[in-house]
């Protein structure tokens, strides 16, 4: 008898033991099981233009993405309601940067805990390297074998009130996650620039960061901090005004371009009014009529293409 419980105990040991190592692949296979919810949809299509850059193929695959990311990582609210918007947009913010990179997965994001807005930061005099100390908008720390990011919920969703304007919070601090994916934020994640592309990477890099803190670049003075939040900095830039970057910085466009293996310009200029540009006017006050040109540049008809989605929307 005593074998029989002892037995039986192992047993129960070894199906929860089970039970917790296939925990994300079981959340992943009931995620990609189901429908991707209108509501979320409606989110993605007004208010993130990457998404609105994508062949409906392309958006499908985005929006498994995203039910995957939101199936393994939990958002949590600090002094602060996570509505379905805030949700969505952190998992845009996720998935955007490792879009090109099909079985990607933020292996050691425990959670991602959510503040009202910016918040200040005190340098801890007793620790030998001090965190960047300030206004805050977004961090990752890590504890242990985990790491969790904070967010400020303003702040992200201004990063895709304006598609335009280079910054983006989440982006930013995912881009931090990617970079520290082979155990440092150094600017130069591995997965991201394979060994044969490092050398140029980190010249090039060298080189931009020299011109910022000499004041003969326009790339946002904060790159200039060091190699690490160079990386985050231009990331947005990639993904938010990609003719631009490449313009004013063509090298390290096209190093850009190689290591997230992803054309986020040409993705904007196959269509006949640019994603962001469309979001822009719809976001702005002036109001379409039933019988205008719908701003999308579909051809149609407003009240025969996106005036009933924009009124669920508004609802």
């Amino acid at each position: 008898m005593p074998y029989l419980i002892f037995a039986a105990i192992v047993a129960v040991v070894l199906f929860l033991f089970y039970r917790y190592l296939t925990a994300d692949s079981r959340r992943t296979e009931a995620a990609l099981a189901e429908d991707f919810p209108a509501e979320w949809r409606q989110i993605l299509t007004g208010r993130v233009a990457f998404y609105g850059s994508l062949t409906p193929v392309e958006k499908g695959r985005f929006e498994k993405r995203v039910q995957v990311f939101l199936a393994q990582t939990l958002i949590t609210g600090i002094q602060t309601d996570i509505d379905d918007t805030t949700r969505v947009l952190v998992a845009a913010s996720a998935v955007i940067p490792v879009f090109g990179f099909p079985d990607w997965e933020y292996a050691n994001l425990s959670e991602v805990l959510v503040v009202p807005d910016a918040w200040k930061e005190q340098q801890d005099p007793n620790k030998e390297v001090a965190p960047l100390a300030g206004t805050l908008l977004g961090s990752v720390r890590n504890f242990q074998t985990s790491h969790y990011m904070h967010l400020s919920k303003a702040s992200l969703e201004r990063g895709f009130q304006d598609s335009l304007d280079k910054q983006n919070v989440g982006i930013h601090e995912f881009a931090h996650l990617l970079d520290e994916a082979d155990g440092v934020i150094d600017g130069v994640p591995a997965t991201v620039f394979p060994a044969a592309l490092r050398p140029e990477w980190e010249a090039v890099m060298a080189r931009e960061i020299a011109a910022i803190r000499a004041g003969n670049s326009e790339i946002n003075d904060y790159a200039g901090t060091n190699e690490a939040e160079f990386f985050a900095v231009v990331t947005e830039y990639f993904f938010e005004k990609p003719e631009k970057l490449q313009q004013h910085h063509p090298e390290l466009y096209g190093q850009l371009l190689l290591a997230f293996r992803q054309n986020p310009k040409s993705r904007f200029q196959r269509w006949a009014v640019d994603p962001r540009e469309w979001l822009k006017r719809l976001r702005s006050r002036r109001k379409f009529g039933r019988n205008d040109q719908c701003p999308c540049g579909s051809g149609k008809k407003y009240k025969d293409c996106h005036l009933e989605q924009h009124e669920a929307q508004a609802a």
